[in-house]
């Protein structure tokens, strides 16, 4: 089995989480035949170097995947296959791109490398939990490689599992919880953030193991066997657009994960939660009341998932007006105490960010019917066994 290790980035300024990898893996005794890294801001040289000292490392340019191109065009892929799933829709020239793009050039990558199987990373992920201890919280590395390997080699076709550290919800406490988790389709979550005075939104890994069927796939903790991508769509998400600014859809692997459920592909939550930096300064507590960074965190999250539920209910079925309708009337009550508790009138301004979004899904639509058209093209020149 010839083992892949993807991250997605903007720009590889710093190489840590992506070197802690590759020396756990070297550390436990796992080959790791290529390390790619997708990117749209150059980096430097010297960082280069480095993990090429000690990897098989591919750099690939979002801008210009050129090794994917030339391979598919040596396949005899037709150019607008090759146009859909490699040029990229928006402009980069800020280093943003949809998150669903961006994973499946690395994706393709990796298939025309010769990869079996692409564990995928993001770089604020590290190769350790959190444990919570008698004498305070410690960092202990764990055999991340192993703990999906197992279940893969046993027939699952991706593994994943969620995250310790603290929370994207940030402990908070306000009258508005309850609509604004609605209006962003995360009401699941409501007693989670109601008694984050407890919690205080920190997760730490559990102490027994437990592996379970899952359709939720994290794109910072799976490892998928690429020939289940012959039964599954493309990573997806899209974009949109405000006041001229360029909004990132979240989502690509909840759309992924929607997709499992008929598809006939295999996914095992393994139970390993691997530390997140969310809010990038772990011990401090992230203070969304109070701190601008967090709340422009926080900001971009939401805008992220109001851009993410518009085609999300589109591909599970829900009835769309009336979710529209519903979602809209809880997002301005919720957006309003949040403004309010957090004396930011910024995320007042997110409804309009809800209207755009929702008015954008025919558009969505659209894109991922492409997408998936050259996708099925891709997969039959390709063949991934």
């Amino acid at each position: 089995m010839k083992i892949a290790l993807g991250m997605i980035i903007r720009c590889l300024d710093n190489d840590m989480e992506l070197l802690s990898f590759v020396e756990n893996a070297k550390k436990y005794g796992h080959e790791i035949d290529f390390v790619i890294v997708g990117y749209t801001k150059p980096h430097s040289q010297q960082i280069e170097d480095r993990i090429k000292s000690v990897a098989n490392f591919f750099p690939v340019d979002i801008n210009n995947p050129g090794f994917c191109k030339e391979q598919m065009q040596k396949l005899n892929i037709s150019e607008a296959t090759i146009q859909t799933l490699l040029d990229c829709p928006v402009d980069t020239k800020s280093g943003l791109v949809p998150y669903g793009f961006n994973r499946m050039v690395v994706v393709i990558e990796a298939i025309l490398r010769g990869a079996d199987t692409l564990f995928f990373i993001d770089s604020d992920i590290i190769p350790s939990v959190l444990k919570k201890t008698p004498d305070g919280n410690v960092l202990e590395e764990v055999d991340f490689f192993k703990a999906h390997l197992d279940h893969l080699n046993a027939g699952a076709d991706v593994t994943t599992g969620e995250y310790s550290g603290y929370n994207i919800l940030p402990p908070a406490t306000f009258d508005g919880m309850s609509d604004f988790l609605a209006g962003v389709q995360k009401f699941e979550m409501l007693h989670y953030w109601q008694t984050s005075n407890v919690h205080r939104c920190l997760v730490y890994q559990a102490d027994e193991v437990k592996p379970k069927p899952c359709h939720k796939v994290l794109g910072g903790n799976m490892a998928i066997k690429l020939s289940a991508f012959a039964k599954l769509p493309p990573f997806f998400s899209s974009y949109y657009t405000l006041g001229g600014e360029l909004f990132l859809c979240r989502g690509e692997d909840t759309v992924l994960g929607a997709e499992m459920l008929h598809s006939g592909v295999n996914c095992i939550d393994i139970g390993l939660n691997p530390m997140h930096y969310t809010y990038n300064d772990y011990p401090t507590e992230p203070d969304l009341k109070n701190d601008p960074s967090v709340q422009n965190r926080f900001f971009y999250a939401c805008t992220g998932w109001i851009g993410r539920n518009p085609f999300l209910n589109y591909i599970l079925g829900k009835d769309l007006y009336n979710t529209r309708t519903y979602q809209r009337e809880k997002l301005e009550h919720g957006l309003s105490a949040l403004s309010e508790y957090t004396s930011n009138p910024r995320f007042n301004s997110v409804l309009k960010n809800f209207d755009v979004s929702w008015d954008s899904l025919d558009r969505y639509i659209k894109e991922f019917e492409n997408v998936t058209k050259a996708w099925k093209e891709f997969n039959e020149k390709v063949q991934v066994k």
